[in-house]
């Protein structure tokens, strides 16, 4: 604590002053000046008879004897000082500073706060200082403080202090236990900021307050703007890589989802636009059942799939003919139906089938033998019908055309008058 420095070294001078002139003095009143072994005689009996004297005075000297003032100041448990300020103002701009200081009192002390302009130690140039308080226990003050930056561009150094008053000056802490008492802030002062805009691609169209721009080949765009003022920017949601292939908008600096995005510009700011990869997965097919095709996020796993059997549209999928599945072919070859990828890249697949007609073979083999059955039943039941009918017609009896009398069926000539018959047949 410098208070404590400039303390300790009045007192080592004071000292050593109050010493030199007694033993001058005590030497002047000798009466000769030619006697020199009774001037060493006499010198030895002052410093014989002030042992205790010299003793105390050495003791205060080595070990900064604490005078009433320093007696005070170890009354004082801590007093710090902290501030928020901007990091960029531009010229000749008003602007606020916020001033807190924290204080720990064994009893009351006299205390307060000021802005300097200039390093620590540097107090001939003061641009604020609050009315000193009383103040005792713990507590802290805060305080607002209007500061007008200069007219040139350029580093500003400023620094505020936590003063506290004894008997003789004011004193701040600069040890980290008790403060520090004081605290150094550098300020820019400029017009303009810079905006460092980073994009992971080269060549990527950019927006910044309605203007468009685009990314150099590392992806960096670098803009000029007025600090203090609100600007936007803006990125494209999707961005076309190649056939496949595409970036996704996801944040400013991993954080910050708004797109456009609206910021006030206080010192030079880096924004690093987050971008995800995405790559496609093709699924070809001449048979619309199959499933996985879309985008995936690089690094994803990517599922695609296909029925081992699909019935043919129209008449043949009525008469059982099928498509069965016999493998993927492209960027994955397999028989499997189900298969899986890591989508680092894009991917297309093809889904191959061959004409099913098992089902439509068995089909018809049924029908045949049904019909076949059909007409043997049919067949069966006729030759069985047959034997029955004919066992049970009746006898065919005739008689003679002439006669009456009854003849035999094949008889030419009646039996009993002996004319010749004619067929009835």
């Amino acid at each position: 604590m410098e208070n404590d420095t400039t303390s300790r070294s009045w007192a080592h001078e004071r000292s050593r002053g109050v010493m030199i002139r007694s033993l001058v003095i005590h030497i002047s009143r000798r009466p000769s000046w030619q006697d020199k072994e009774s001037q060493v005689l006499s010198v030895w009996k002052l410093l014989t008879k002030n042992v205790a004297v010299i003793c105390f005075l050495l003791v205060f000297m080595t070990a900064g004897f604490v005078n009433p003032a320093m007696a005070q100041i170890e009354k004082l448990g801590l007093l710090r000082i902290k501030a928020e300020y901007p990091i960029q103002v531009p010229r000749s701009y008003v602007f606020q500073v916020n001033v807190t200081m924290e204080y720990a009192f064994r009893d009351y002390f006299e205390i307060s706060a000021a802005v300097y302009e200039g390093a620590r130690g540097t107090l001939s140039h003061q641009l604020w200082e609050s009315k000193p308080e009383r103040l005792a226990d713990v507590g802290e003050r805060t305080y607002i403080v209007q500061l007008k930056s200069p007219a040139q561009e350029g580093q500003w150094l400023l620094t505020s202090y936590a003063f506290f008053y004894n008997a003789s000056s004011p004193g701040y802490f600069t040890d980290q236990e008790r403060g520090p008492g004081f605290i150094e802030m550098r300020i820019k002062v400029a017009d303009n900021a810079k905006l460092t805009l980073r994009t992971p691609h080269g060549n990527m169209a950019v927006s910044v307050d309605g203007i468009g721009f685009t990314t150099d080949q590392n992806g960096v765009l670098v803009r000029e703007l007025e600090v203090l003022t609100r600007h936007s920017v803006e990125v494209p949601r999707n961005v076309s890589m190649t056939e496949g292939w595409r970036a996704v908008f996801r944040s400013w600096n991993g954080t910050d989802h708004e797109n456009p995005k609206t910021l006030l510009i206080g010192t030079d700011l880096l924004l690093t636009v987050d971008y995800q990869d995405e790559f496609r997965l093709d699924v070809v097919s001449d048979v619309t059942q199959v499933s996985g095709a879309g985008w995936y996020q690089a690094g994803e796993v990517a599922n695609f799939s296909a029925p081992l059997l699909v019935p043919q549209q129209g008449v043949g999928g009525l008469v059982g003919i099928r498509w069965r599945f016999t493998g993927w072919s492209g960027d994955i070859e397999s028989t499997a139906n189900s298969e899986s990828v890591v989508m680092d890249h894009p991917y297309r697949v093809v889904a191959n089938w061959v004409i099913d007609y098992e089902q439509l073979y068995y089909l018809t083999i049924g029908a045949a033998v049904l019909v076949v059955g059909a007409v043997a039943a049919f067949v069966g039941r006729r030759m069985t019908k047959k034997p029955s009918e004919e066992k049970a017609a009746p006898l065919v009896r005739t008689y003679c055309m002439f006669c009456g009398a009854n003849i035999d069926p094949d008889a030419r000539f009646c039996s009993k008058c002996g004319k010749a018959q004619v067929s009835s047949g």
